[in-house]
């Protein structure tokens, strides 16, 4: 619900905005909005839907797991599909119509590796994982661990949990401190990581803890409370930014929805607005798909974005985040 919320506010304030300085030669955009609710056939059911009511393309979904069971629709159809933050590498490098302006997992695995075992400080690391999005975090899992044990690393745990499986999170934490690692990575939303950190909270030695942008929201801070101090992640946005661009983003996004956005917003409005500038480049009767491939260093909110020929960000930015005092801090 995190990323699917604010994503779609995103997507809702980059419709509103277009039709507001004139639309689409003259006429104003439809903005339809379905929820998938993490559901497989409900995420195909919907996207056949749309494309029978005629949508030019699709933004989103918001999740590795739902972008695998949407994606061959949206091929088969030629409809393109451009997703705000998925970045499972089942999707990468491949001749379709799915685009994403998100970084990959082999580039965030890539980068945390690297950190981890810069100076030899973290050799062990535990790993636990959801699988109801199992698309994004076995796939990171997966490239994270080879990474990682070609620099020296090792993973000495990985451990799965399903909600819907009545999943005590207590045992899955007490294995983790079990296995001896030296930190531990959690791939997982924003609540159930902040859960994860308050069951760790409760043992004496304090283990080195990393996520990643889906557990990037105020309801880790929310929820987390003392328990998510220090905790590290990986983003690609930066909600303490100064940048002209962004403060005048932050301030239209307030005023609509009455709140300050989280991360999903960032993506899902770059995504809308870089389907907007290609529909509105001539040729007007041009494939979309080449329209879209051939922007390059569209302006997004934060940082340039161009595609490469499979509909991947070629630089996507990427850095850590810490929690500090309850706020996100940018790691230098």
């Amino acid at each position: 619900a995190g990323l699917g919320t604010e994503g779609r506010n995103g997507f809702l304030l980059a419709i509103e905005e277009d039709n507001a300085a004139g639309g689409y030669l003259g006429r104003k955009f439809e903005p339809l909005v379905r929820d998938n609710q993490m559901d497989q056939e409900t995420a195909r059911k919907i996207t056949r839907d749309l494309i029978d009511e005629g949508v030019v393309a699709i933004i989103g979904p918001m999740t590795s797991q739902m972008a695998l069971a949407e994606e061959p629709i949206s091929r088969y159809a030629r409809r393109p599909m451009i997703a705000p933050t998925v970045s499972t590498n089942l999707l990468s490098e491949r001749d379709d119509y799915f685009f994403r302006v998100y970084f990959t997992n082999a580039q965030a695995a890539d980068l945390l590796a690297a950190q981890l075992r810069e100076g030899g400080k973290i050799h062990r690391m535990a790993v636990i994982y959801d699988t109801a999005n199992r698309a994004y975090t076995e796939d990171w899992l997966h490239i994270f661990r080879d990474r990682f044990k070609a620099l020296g690393g090792q993973v000495v745990a990985a451990l799965p949990f399903e909600l819907s499986q009545e999943t005590l999170f207590s045992e899955i934490v007490a294995q983790a401190v079990a296995a001896n690692p030296d930190g531990v990575l959690l791939l997982a939303n924003a609540l159930d990581t902040a859960l994860l950190c308050q069951h760790f909270a409760k043992y004496p030695t304090r283990l080195e803890r990393f996520a990643t942008g889906w557990s990037y929201s105020d309801d880790l801070i929310r929820f987390g409370g003392q328990a998510v101090e220090g905790l590290i992640l990986l983003q690609s946005v930066d909600l303490s930014a100064e940048t002209a661009r962004f403060k005048v983003f932050k301030r239209a996004y307030q005023q609509r929805f009455n709140k300050t956005p989280n991360f999903p917003a960032l993506p899902a409005y770059d995504a809308t607005s870089l389907l907007l500038t290609a529909l509105e480049q001539p040729p007007l009767h041009q494939d979309l798909k080449k329209k879209l491939l051939s922007l390059k260093n569209f302006p997004g909110l934060q940082t340039p974005l161009s595609l490469n020929s499979s509909g991947d960000l070629r630089n996507p930015q990427i850095f850590l985040a810490r929690v500090v005092n309850g706020t996100f801090v940018r790691v230098e």
